[in-house]
C-alpha cells in the first residue's frame, strides 16, 4: 500500500465526503457530485483513486444498454499505528466506520491570546444554546472556534437562502448517520414543517454540534425562523450562534446569552509582545485604553508601530490601516484589494487565478502573518471592519476581477459555483451574460431551480424587470406550484425573447395550461413549439416538445399517441445522456400509459425498467416510485403477494421522507391487497394509518381509509357502516375520486353491501 499517497487521500475533505455517504449505499459518481454540489468529472477521478487504494469498491452494471459504475464502500475503519522505522495501516470490513468533515470547515486558530475565564465559562456552560455577541473584530469567531473545534461550521452570509441552508446541514447530518433530512430534501420535499422537524430529531438523535457564524449578516427569514425553532427544543445537541447584536430567540432557560468584550491588560500586552513590541508600562495603558482590548485593533496597531513609534492616534480603524498599508510592497497591496473587492471568503485558487503571478503564495501568507486578512477553513477573507477601508484605498478595475472570477466560478462545475457566478453577473450589469447564463441553467444545471429555488429567486429578485430573469422567476413559481403567478410573467415575455428561450416559455405556457385545464389554449402553444422544434436543430427544445405531447395526449385519452411520443422522449433522453431520473421518469410514465390501456404485462416490464435504472444511479425518491407503481401493477394482475412485498419498502420510505401523498396512495394499494389476502389486521392497520395522514395532511385520498376500515369491519362480521358513511362524506367533493376508490375495492370485495347502504 503506498502510504505517503494514503495519508494525503485521508487528508482530503471531499475524499472522507465521499467515503461518509457512501457508508449509506451504492451511489453512482453522477449522484455524489449532485449530493456534494461538485463537479462530476473530479468525483469520478476521486472514487477510481480511492478504489486504487482499497476504500471503495465498483462494480459494472448494465442498464438499458449502457454500462454504469457504481461505488460502494469497501473498509468501515483505518488503523495507524507509529512504530520504530515504520508505520502500518490497517484495514477492516468488520468495525464501524465514522469520520469527522469538520476541520477544513472550522477557523484556523493558530494564535490564540487570553480569554481564560471565557473558555471556562463556556466550556463548563450545560446549556444546549449559546449566543456569543459583541461588537465587529472583537474575538467572538475565534473564541468559538478554540472552544467548539468538534462542530459543524456553516459561515452566514447576506445571500444565503434558506434551500442551500438546510441541504448544507442535510448532508453533514448524513455524515453523522442521520440520512432523514438529506434523503426528503433530495426526493424534491419542501415543506417548512417537516424540514424544521427532520433537523431538529437529526441534531438530537446524533447529539450534534453546530456552530453558525455571522448571523447578524442574515437575511432570510425562513433561516432566523428555523434558528429559533431549535434553539427553543435542542436539548441533546448543541447550536451555537455568533453574531453582533443579542438575538432574539424567545424565552428558554436552555440558552446562554454570552457577551464578547475586548481583552484584559495582561491578554493585550501578551498580544502585543508576540507582535515583537516591547512597551513600557505608561505607553501600554494609553495604548490600551485608546484601544479597549480590541483584538483586531491591537493587531493592526503592533504592525503599524514597527515602522511609527508615535502612533496614538483617536480614529482608530481607519488611521492604523492606511499606516499598515503603506507598509505593504506593491504585490501585497495588489493582493489585498483584490481580495477586497469580493463579498465572500475566496479560496486559494481563486486567489492564484484572479491574482495571476508566481509568488501568489508568498504574498498571501505575508498578509495572512500580518493579521491583515485572515484564514477560514479553506478560505481567506479581509474582515468587515477592514473592507470598505481597502476598497477607499483601491487603484484596479473592479469589472476586470468580476468577469475573471465569474468565469472561474464556472469552470468549478457545481451549482453552488453557478449561482455565485450568477450573482456576479448581476452585480455588473451584464445583461449578455445574464442571457448566456440563464440558457446555461436550462442546459446545464436543471437541478437548480428543484434543489436550490429560494437562493436563485433571491438572484433573480435583484433584475426582476429583465425578460431573461422573468422567465427564470416562472419557472421557480411553477416548480413551487404558484402557476397564475408563472403564466403572469410568461405572458408578458413570450415575444421578447428569441431561440432556446423563447421555446422555453412556449414549452412552459403549454405545460402550465394543462396544469389549469386549459387544453385549447396549450395545444395552440404545442403547435407553436412545433414550428420551433422543425426551425432549429436541437435536442433540448425537441425534447420539451415531446415531453409536453405526452402530456397532452395522456390528458385528452389518446392513449397510442401518448405511446408514440413517450418513446421518442425515451429515444431523445437516451441519445443526449440527460440525468438518469429523467429517463426513470419516461420509463414510468410509459408504464402508466401501458396500464392505462390495460396492457399490465406491458406496463409492469417498464416499471421494472424504471426501477433498475433508479437502483443503478441511487435515485432513492424515484426507486420507490417504481415500487409504488409495481404494487398497483401487480394487484391488478391479482398477485398480491407481490404487491404487499413492495408495499413494504415503498411505505416505509414515503412515511420516513414525510411525503405523505405518496404513502397513502401506496398505503391504498397494499391494503387492497391485505384484504384481498384475507390479512385483515394488517389490512386494518393500514386502513387506519390512510385516515391519520388524511387527518394531518387532508389529503383526500387518505379519507378512502374510512372506507376500507369499513370493509375489514364487514368482513369480521363487526359491521362497517358507519365508517363507509364517514368516508363517503369526507370524499363527497371528490365524486369521481369515491368512484376511483369503489371500483378498486371492487376487486376483492363485494361493494354493492356499500352501495346498498348509502
Amino acid at each position: 500500500m503506498d502510504t505517503p499517497q494514503l495519508m494525503k487521500v485521508l487528508s482530503s475533505e471531499v475524499n472522507l465526503q465521499i467515503l461518509s455517504i457512501l457508508k449509506s449505499g451504492s451511489f453512482n459518481p453522477r449522484e455524489l457530485a449532485r449530493i456534494l454540489q461538485k463537479d462530476e468529472t473530479d468525483i469520478s477521478r476521486r472514487l477510481k483513486m480511492l478504489e486504487r487504494l482499497g476504500f471503495v469498491q465498483g462494480k459494472w452494471t448494465r442498464v438499458r444498454g449502457k454500462n454504469i459504475r457504481v461505488y460502494s464502500l469497501k473498509v468501515r475503519e483505518v488503523k495507524i499505528s507509529f512504530e520504530p522505522g515504520e508505520v502500518i495501516i490497517k484495514t477492516s470490513e468488520n468495525k464501524s466506520y465514522e469520520v469527522s468533515l469538520l476541520e477544513s470547515k472550522i477557523p484556523n486558530v493558530e494564535k490564540f491570546f487570553g480569554r481564560k475565564t471565557e473558555v471556562e465559562t463556556l466550556l463548563s456552560s450545560e446549556k444546549s444554546v449559546i449566543v456569543i455577541y459583541g461588537i465587529a473584530g472583537i474575538g467572538k469567531t475565534t473564541l468559538a472556534a478554540k472552544v467548539f473545534g468538534d462542530a459543524f461550521w456553516y459561515q452566514m452570509s447576506e445571500i444565503d437562502s434558506f434551500d442551500y441552508f438546510v441541504w448544507q446541514i442535510g448532508l453533514f447530518l448524513n455524515t453523522l448517520d442521520y440520512s432523514l433530512l438529506l434523503e426528503y430534501l433530495r426526493s424534491g420535499g419542501k415543506e417548512e414543517r417537516d424540514i424544521f422537524e427532520l433537523m431538529l430529531e437529526g441534531v438530537e438523535n446524533t447529539k450534534a454540534k453546530i456552530v453558525v457564524d455571522d448571523v447578524y449578516k442574515c437575511s432570510d427569514e425562513k433561516i432566523l425562523k428555523l434558528l429559533s425553532f431549535l434553539a427553543l427544543r435542542i436539548r441533546k445537541g448543541r447550536l451555537v450562534l455568533i453574531s453582533r447584536e443579542r438575538l432574539h430567540l424567545g424565552a428558554s432557560e436552555n440558552i446562554l446569552y454570552f457577551h464578547l468584550k475586548g481583552l484584559g491588560l495582561k491578554d493585550a500586552y501578551t498580544l502585543l509582545r508576540a507582535k515583537g513590541l516591547n512597551l513600557d508600562v505608561s505607553d501600554f495603558v494609553e495604548i490600551y485604553n485608546l484601544k479597549k482590548g480590541h483584538p483586531l485593533a491591537l493587531t493592526l496597531f503592533g504592525e503599524a508601530y514597527k515602522e511609527n513609534k508615535r502612533i496614538k492616534a483617536d480614529n482608530v480603524f481607519d488611521f492604523l490601516f492606511s499606516e499598515v498599508y503603506q507598509q505593504l510592497n506593491s504585490d501585497e497591496k495588489l493582493m489585498l484589494q483584490i481580495i477586497s473587492l469580493f463579498d465572500e471568503p475566496l479560496e486559494y485558487e481563486a486567489i492564484k487565478a484572479l491574482y495571476g503571478k508566481k509568488n501568489s503564495f508568498v504574498v498571501l501568507y505575508s498578509l495572512l502573518n500580518k493579521g491583515i486578512i485572515e484564514k477560514r477553513g479553506e478560505v481567506y477573507f479581509l474582515h468587515d471592519l477592514l473592507k470598505g477601508f481597502a476598497r477607499e484605498l483601491r487603484e484596479i478595475d473592479e469589472k476586470e476581477y468580476y468577469l475573471e472570477y465569474l468565469d472561474y466560478l464556472l469552470k468549478r462545475n457545481t451549482a453552488k459555483n453557478f449561482l455565485t457566478a450568477f450573482r456576479y453577473a448581476v452585480k455588473l450589469g451584464d445583461e449578455k451574460r445574464i442571457k448566456d447564463l440563464t440558457e446555461l441553467r436550462v442546459r446545464k444545471f436543471k437541478r437548480v431551480v428543484q434543489d436550490f429555488p429560494d437562493a436563485y429567486m433571491k438572484i433573480l429578485f435583484q433584475i426582476k424587470d429583465n425578460p431573461y430573469a422573468k422567465k427564470e422567476l416562472g419557472n421557480i413559481y411553477f416548480q413551487k406550484g404558484f402557476f397564475e403567478k408563472a403564466l403572469k410573467l410568461w405572458l408578458e415575455i413570450e415575444d421578447d425573447i428569441d431561440g432556446i428561450h423563447r421555446a422555453d416559455v412556449i414549452s412552459s405556457l403549454a405545460d402550465v395550461y394543462m396544469e389549469l385545464n386549459d387544453f385549447k389554449k396549450a395545444e395552440k402553444y404545442l403547435k407553436e413549439l412545433e414550428s420551433i422544434v422543425k426551425g432549429i436543430d436541437d435536442a433540448e427544445i425537441e425534447l420539451w416538445y415531446y415531453v409536453q405531447l405526452t402530456k397532452f395526449y395522456f390528458y385528452m385519452e389518446k392513449l397510442e399517441d401518448a405511446f408514440k411520443s413517450a418513446f421518442k422522449e425515451l429515444e431523445i433522453i437516451r441519445k443526449m445522456e440527460l440525468y438518469p431520473e429523467l429517463e426513470a421518469v419516461v420509463l414510468l410514465h410509459i408504464g402508466d400509459i401501458y396500464t392505462e390501456m390495460e396492457k399490465l404485462e406491458d406496463g409492469l416490464k417498464y416499471y421494472l425498467q424504471a426501477l433498475e435504472v433508479a437502483r443503478a444511479y441511487n435515485l432513492l425518491f424515484l426507486e420507490h416510485m417504481s415500487y409504488m407503481e409495481l404494487i398497483k401493477a401487480y394487484f391488478l394482475l391479482k398477485d398480491y403477494e407481490r404487491a404487499v412485498e413492495y408495499g413494504k419498502k415503498a411505505v416505509d420510505y414515503f412515511i420516513r421522507v414525510r411525503n405523505y401523498r405518496r404513502a397513502a396512495d401506496t398505503l391504498s394499494y397494499r391494503c387492497l391487497a391485505y384484504i384481498a389476502l384475507g390479512k385483515l389486521d394488517d389490512a386494518e392497520k393500514d386502513a387506519e394509518e390512510m385516515i391519520r395522514i388524511a387527518q394531518s395532511t387532508n389529503y383526500p385520498l387518505g379519507w378512502a381509509g374510512y372506507i376500507f376500515l369499513g370493509a375489514v369491519k364487514d368482513l369480521n362480521g363487526e359491521g362497517g357502516k358507519e365508517y363507509f358513511v364517514i368516508g363517503k362524506k369526507r370524499l363527497k367533493e371528490y365524486t369521481w375520486l369515491y368512484d376511483a376508490v369503489l371500483e378498486e375495492l371492487g376487486k376483492v370485495f363485494d361493494v354493492s353491501k356499500i352501495t346498498a347502504r348509502s
